[in-house]
């Protein structure tokens, strides 16, 4: 019983991890999708503002960067991986919630 129980548990818990992601991928990439949208946007301040857009872009990849390197040299251990795999749970739940009631994404 409690082994049938333990694989509903990830069957349920697999299905909305993929749910959420085909749900984010699908608003992702689709045509007038968010990364048409924030690249259309980005490309707009930068063909508007040049002088600010630029080097806000390049401190903001030197800082990811110095961010990313710190993370490896200490070798700390996060829980960001178990909040991303509640989100996308979270994110499978919401996309199953609206295809049931809209029937579309």
């Amino acid at each position: 019983m409690k082994q049938s129980l333990e694989f509903v548990e990830s069957f349920v818990v697999i299905a909305l991890v993929l749910s959420g992601l085909g749900g984010i991928s699908y608003n992702l990439f689709r045509d007038e999708g968010w990364i048409e949208m924030v690249m259309g946007n980005i490309w707009e301040l930068h063909v508007q503002y040049p002088l600010i857009a630029i080097p806000v872009t390049i401190g903001a990849v030197v800082l990811g960067s110095m961010w990313r390197e710190n993370r490896i040299a200490k070798g700390q251990r996060s829980k960001l991986p178990t909040y991303v795999l509640y989100l996308l749970m979270a994110a499978g739940v919401y996309y199953i919630g609206y295809y049931g009631i809209h029937g579309t994404l």
